[in-house]
């Protein structure tokens, strides 16, 4: 016999039962709801019967050895046992559903094997939202009734088992012969893939700073390649934050696939950006919902059959083919690859993380590139803001659509009422952070404006029952037919917003922060997540091995703390594999700080033009924000200076496009004027003379806000120094970053000139690359001083 083969009895089950066509999910809202329920219920049971009991069977089938496993919902022993499955349902069924009842024999027939019993009491139970069972559908099921069920479903799966087998040796026997995609590792990456190896075989995390150039990508790629041609690990999920992060990933495997890979290789884009027809996901409104999981299998087999990277292009493709959903063909192709390269929302973010991976599987590995941005990410997704502005507005549009009566608008009502009772004034101490010294001369203060920001204890429970009213509301609403797509698609939006505060809601601890609005009668309410840490600790927490890394994960032991890791998480640094020298990074004391940009703005506008003249070439200016950028161009106008480019604060794709296109493959020398942490800071590789140099304005301190300064105060309590970790280090990660553009090779020479007195204070100084040799020479010095290097230098 061959080895065994695993299969849960979900998995078993979802192999032959299935809708046929695609229905729309009620998400967080409904999951949140199915959880409460099964606590209900179980909890009510518990006296009599075991709680999410394990079970596993060892049986043989078809010539194969096959291990059966899940969970009981509930289980109480006697003559007969009884196994029961519970359910949460709005509207119960006549009869129990196939899928469930077939669930429910399926551990009978364990039962059998296991314990050797001739009859089983069977149970499925419909329960509401409080767990309180609403149809029960029982019976008692016969030993020969039960092994029958079993076989019927292994048969077909196992066909499909077998073959995936089969494709894991092909591939397995590649990898174990793959050499290491490039001819020579650079310094510090043969290290890294033993660090990467280590930490799946030992199913730990690990945290590593990598600086740009090193070959990060085919640096984790490789070991954890090779781990999962050991069986060390099942699946390699690549995460990143940005769209065009993917393209270093890709270009690895492409090369590893030309040297003999067998590994299978796909993409998953956003929903939003794969769908053709951006109407309701329902049969009755998409032609391609109806029926798509009939028509599915038949696509799969093709690009089962397709030796190519299972790329976007590639799957909308085959979708319109077969006339499917290309994002739902998408997900049913992750569980198929090998390598899954796709955003973090997919991992951290409640609403759309792939549960069939995160929640229910946990023998893959997460490699998660651009890691810095994952506090960020990660924070806004489990954070949401109720605005009365905004309901007020959608409230009117529903009215006009179905009219004032209906109970839709009755409940937006509501809400609105729960929130304008929401005022009281903040406590004492809850509405500010602790003042640090030098906070209001160091950012950018706030606008004088009419709102009152304040932070109060908790969410008011009106509010959050009336939020949980509205989203079961708005899940109704969109189960049928809108008058117009203006209308569904705010729908949609709204039950988002309203599905994370319900659950932050329920998660509300000592990690989030209540924030309240008030600006004349409206108001807005968020439940502000200030420590991401736990969710994706959580996430990971058990995996074979998760690798965070980043150009600017640093300090190292700082980030590792701020996303979750703890002290037995291993750390990594590699320094620069380029030589120094190559870098020019010079200084100069300029006030960029909020009050004296007006004074300075001519100096600033001068050491910019003298940077561009002494070398010509294309140069990317950075500043802190769309405001100053305008001062300084107003500032540049009088100044020789080449052709300007100016990142705009909404660029389309095709604008974007030009601007780097302008570096890319026009010649002659360019002056970009963008942002930091925006789109040409960060993820842009520009090359040998496509940029030789990074000209960055102030630190890139963000302005001052209730959520800043209510972050401060928690990272104060938590780590000490909430000024570090809230404002500075977020900051000169963003300035790393864009330096980081100008030196991609080793054949790079190029400037970083940091203007800001704020780069001689040992505390920013020391947030700074460590390979970074700090000069105060001239400008022309310092580019002289590269002109004289060789290449080979």
């Amino acid at each position: 016999m061959e080895d065994t083969l695993r299969v849960s009895v979900r998995e078993l089950v979802a192999f032959t039962y299935f809708q046929p066509d695609i229905q729309p999910g009620g998400g967080v809202a409904e999951m949140l709801a199915g959880t409460q329920a099964h606590q209900a219920r179980e909890s009510a049971q518990a006296d009599e019967f075991a709680i999410e009991k394990p079970l596993q069977a060892e049986l043989a089938s078809g010539g194969e050895r096959v291990t059966l496993f899940g969970r009981m919902d509930a289980y109480r022993a006697g003559t007969p046992p009884c196994v029961e499955e519970i359910k949460l349902c709005r509207f119960p069924p006549n009869a129990a559903l196939p899928e469930h009842r077939a669930q429910a024999l399926l551990y009978g027939a364990m039962l059998v094997l296991s314990e050797g019993v001739q009859t089983v009491e069977i149970r499925v139970v419909y329960v509401n939202t409080q767990g309180e069972p609403i149809r029960v559908f029982a019976e008692h099921a016969q030993q020969a009734e039960l092994l029958q069920t079993l076989e019927s479903l292994l048969a077909p799966w196992l066909a499909f088992a077998v073959k995936e087998r089969a494709h894991v040796r092909v591939r397995d026997e590649s990898l174990k012969a793959l050499p290491f995609p490039y001819p020579t590792y650079r310094p510090g990456q043969r290290e890294l893939a033993r660090q990467v190896y280590t930490a799946i075989v030992r199913k730990k995390r690990l945290f590593a700073t990598l600086p740009t150039g090193t070959g990060k990508s085919a640096a984790v790629l490789f070991p954890a390649l090779k781990a999962l041609s050991e069986g060390k690990t099942r699946k390699i999920i690549y995460l990143t934050a940005r769209t065009t992060a993917r393209q270093s990933p890709l270009n690895a495997l492409e090369l590893m696939r030309s040297q003999g890979m067998k590994a299978r290789v796909c993409t998953l884009l956003a929903k939003e950006k794969l769908c053709p027809a951006p109407t309701r996901c329902h049969p009755d409104d998409c032609p391609r919902a109806k029926g798509h999981y009939l028509r599915q299998p038949d696509a799969i087999d093709r690009l089962l059959t397709t030796d190519a990277v299972w790329s976007d292009e590639l799957i909308a493709a085959v979708a319109d083919e077969y006339r499917i959903c290309p994002f739902e063909l998408a997900l049913s192709l992750v569980d198929l690859a090998d390598v899954a390269i796709m955003d973090v929302n997919y991992a951290f973010d409640p609403l759309v993380q792939i549960a069939r991976l995160f929640q229910q599987r946990r023998n893959f590995t997460v490699l998660a590139d651009e890691a810095h941005h994952l506090l960020s990410r990660v924070r806004d997704s489990l954070s949401s803001v109720l605005d009365s502005r905004e309901i007020r507005g959608f409230r009117t549009a529903i009215g006009k659509a179905i009219g004032r009566k209906h109970p839709y608008y009755k409940a937006l009502s509501a809400m609105l009422a729960a929130l304008r009772e929401t005022g009281a004034p903040a406590t004492a101490g809850e509405s500010d952070a602790p003042p640090q010294e030098d906070t209001p001369a160091d950012v950018e203060p706030e606008v004088t404006r009419t709102p009152v920001e304040l932070r109060i204890a908790a969410p008011p429970e009106p509010v959050v029952l009336a939020a949980q009213a509205l989203c079961e509301a708005t899940m109704d609403v969109l189960g049928g037919p809108l008058p117009n797509a203006e209308c569904r698609q705010n729908a949609g939006k709204l039950l988002r917003t309203l599905m994370i505060f319900s659950y932050a809601a329920q998660h509300y601890g000592e990690r989030y922060a209540t924030l309240l609005t008030l600006h004349g009668r409206e108001r807005a309410l968020e439940l502000y997540c200030l420590s991401p840490a736990e969710m994706i600790a959580q996430t990971t927490k058990g995996l074979r091995g998760a690798v965070f890394f980043s150009a600017t994960l640093s300090p190292l032991p700082d980030m590792r703390a701020l996303l979750g890791g703890t002290e037995e998480d291993a750390c990594f640094s590699l320094p620069s594999p380029f030589p120094a020298e190559r870098l020019a990074v010079v200084r100069k004391r300029v006030q960029t700080r909020y009050r004296f940009r007006q004074e300075t703005a001519a100096s600033v506008a001068w050491n910019i033009a003298q940077a561009v003249n002494a070398r010509p070439g294309k140069y990317i200016a950075y500043f802190p924000s769309y405001a100053y950028l305008r001062l300084i161009l107003e500032a540049l106008a009088p100044l020789p200076l080449p052709p300007l480019l100016v990142q705009e604060s909404e660029m389309t794709e095709e604008a974007r496009s030009r601007f780097l296109t302008a570096f890319t493959q026009d010649g002659g020398p360019k002056l970009g004027l963008c942002v930091l942490g925006g789109l040409f800071s960060e993820g842009v590789d520009l090359p040998g003379e496509q940029l030789i140099g990074a000209l960055i304005v102030g630190v890139g301190l963000p302005t001052p806000c209730l959520r800043l300064k209510t972050l401060q105060a928690y990272y104060e309590e938590r780590f000490g120094d909430g000024f570090l970790y809230a404002w500075m280090i977020p900051a000169m990660q963003k300035v790393a970053q864009a330096a980081g553009r100008v030196i991609r090779t080793e054949w790079d020479r190029g400037l970083v000139l940091l203007m800001d007195d704020r780069y001689y204070d040992p505390r920013y100084v020391r947030l700074l690359p460590p390979d970074w040799k700090l000069t105060d020479e001239d400008i022309r010095q310092a580019m002289v001083a590269l002109e004289s290097l060789t290449v080979s230098q």
